[in-house]
């Protein structure tokens, strides 16, 4: 068996205010209040500075102004720049500054941390600083709607996203949500029931806190944005106040929606509909007036105005056809537009412009002739030219009557085009009596697909010309003249000039044969 005696012969106080106790007491009393309270405050950066230099944090200039080297009580001037503004202090080892802003809050430490003597001479020596920004909160809002544009008497959901970006925590947070003006009221029963929802104690810095609402859409006139408006007031650890705040704008339709489709790949020569729906999504009866056009790129026989009524709710779908003029991407078809008046204001809603992508051929041609070689001849040609942005193939046949005399060349043709070649065909052909009319070319071509499609080449009409010249012989002259212009003729005069030059020589050998 064991026995443990414990035996206290003076009380405890005896040694808290022994000599030796007090000693140590008044050692650990300085050494805390020697120690800097860095509680609140950024990550430290130490600097090494010679007089006269500076070092820069976040936004803050920070000089070594002086070193005062007296050996019993070494110490630095610093200066502190920011915003046009100086601050001064002499600091001796040890020792830490604070910098307040005009709201006197606390924005940087400076701790004096040593001072290394490097001889009598001030600019032999160096201060190591260490400097600290005051950590703050820093609160950022988003927010995300649950759809890009609603209808009136849509539900609206928002969620709401609070994150503190800083370095500090934030504290007691308080979130304020509103409509900008003129609906603000929209949101008064909303705000009364989550209001009291919406408040944190404590926002550890990184730390993200969301929220969700929900109220309904209000009723416009137009297409418009309302605006909402979240507000986020907060503390730091000083107790001082801050806020934040965002913008969300959210898209609402008017009582009017107006859409017009059409297919967006087509193919050339075929026709498309044009579809426009138009829908009453507004409390009231409207009266309407609908207008529309295919534009430029597409004919149509058209849509004229159209008046009519939709009540609440009601839908109503006009359509046309339409037909590109030629291949091409990206052609626009303008938008349709519908008017209406609401308390003696008039209002006007446009639709989409759809974009389409025409494929297909597209052949022009051109025929032209010219005087042969031999002057019996004609040499006609035709240019065929592809035009659209698809591969086409061209025939055509009985290209000259019966009555034409081919010398070179057959009486049709057949071949392939890619899209944007052409190709330049020609032949040499005999008229009878000299003239002749060439009637129209029906040219055929189709595409990969075998959609056929037609292009008429104009007719020509070709005509051979007697002339006389001065020996009294026919020359014959081809002229090539177009049915849509008249017939030209041309006769050759004699030259007086040519008369005097030729008497001039009668008398010059009369001189010759006499002098013989």
């Amino acid at each position: 068996m064991i026995t443990c005696t414990f035996m206290c012969s003076s009380s405890p106080l005896r040694f808290i205010f022994s000599s030796g106790a007090r000693s140590v007491l008044a050692l650990l009393i300085f050494i805390l209040l020697s120690i800097p309270a860095y509680s609140g405050w950024g990550e430290g950066i130490q600097a090494e500075l010679q007089p006269g230099e500076m070092v820069e944090v976040d936004g803050y200039s920070v000089e070594l102004s002086d070193i005062s080297v007296v050996p019993e009580s070494p110490a630095a001037l610093i200066n502190i720049y920011s915003n046009g503004s100086i601050s001064s202090t002499v600091m001796r080892a040890g020792e830490f500054f604070v910098l307040k802003d005009m709201h006197n809050r606390e924005k940087l430490g400076v701790k004096l941390e040593e001072i290394r003597r490097e001889g009598y001479l001030s600019n032999e020596s160096r201060a190591i600083l260490e400097i600290r920004m005051r950590s703050r909160p820093e609160i950022s809002i988003s927010m995300s709607p649950d759809r890009d544009i609603y209808r009136s008497g849509d539900q609206i959901r928002v969620e709401v996203f609070v994150e503190n970006r800083g370095d500090g925590n934030a504290e007691s947070i308080r979130l304020l949500l509103n409509l900008s003006e003129p609906h603000s009221d929209v949101l008064n029963g909303t705000m009364k029931e989550i209001g009291k929802k919406m408040r944190r104690s404590l926002l550890r810095p990184g730390e993200v806190w969301r929220e969700r609402i929900c109220f309904q859409t209000p009723s416009l006139p137009e297409r418009d944005s309302i605006e909402l408006v979240a507000a986020a007031e907060y503390l730091d650890a000083d107790s001082n106040r801050y806020r934040s705040e965002t913008i969300l704008p959210i898209a609402v339709s008017g009582p009017v929606e107006l859409h017009k489709h059409v297919q967006e790949i087509q193919t050339f020569g075929r026709t498309y509909y044009v579809i426009n729906s138009i829908r009453n999504t507004g409390k009231v009866r409207l009266g309407l007036s609908f207008t529309d056009s295919a534009g430029n790129e597409f004919q149509s026989e058209g849509v004229a105005v159209k008046e009519f009524e939709l009540i609440p709710g009601e839908s109503k779908i006009i359509s046309y056809a339409v037909k590109a003029r030629h291949p091409g991407e990206g052609l626009v078809l303008p938008p349709a537009r519908c008017t209406y008046s609401i308390a003696g204001s008039t209002y006007t809603v446009i639709s989409e412009s759809p974009v389409v992508d025409v494929f297909g051929p597209q052949i022009e041609a051109k025929r032209y002739a010219t005087s042969g070689g031999d002057p019996d001849e004609f040499q006609v040609c035709m240019e065929v030219k592809n035009t659209g942005n698809r591969y086409a193939g061209v025939r055509a046949y009985r290209i000259f009557p019966e009555s034409v005399e081919i010398s070179d060349g057959k009486n049709d043709l057949s071949f392939a085009l890619a899209a944007g070649s052409s190709r330049t065909i020609c032949w040499s052909v005999r008229c009878p009596n000299g003239s002749c009319a060439l009637p129209p070319v029906d040219l055929i071509y189709f595409d990969s697909e075998n959609n056929i499609f037609r292009c008429e080449v104009p007719s020509l009409r070709l005509e051979r010309h007697l002339e006389i010249n001065t020996s009294g012989k026919n020359i014959t002259d081809s002229h090539v003249v177009e049915t849509s212009r008249s017939i030209q003729k041309r006769e050759v005069e004699s030259d007086p000039s040519e008369f005097v030059l030729a008497l001039i020589l009668l008398i010059s050998a009369l001189i010759w044969v006499r002098s013989i």
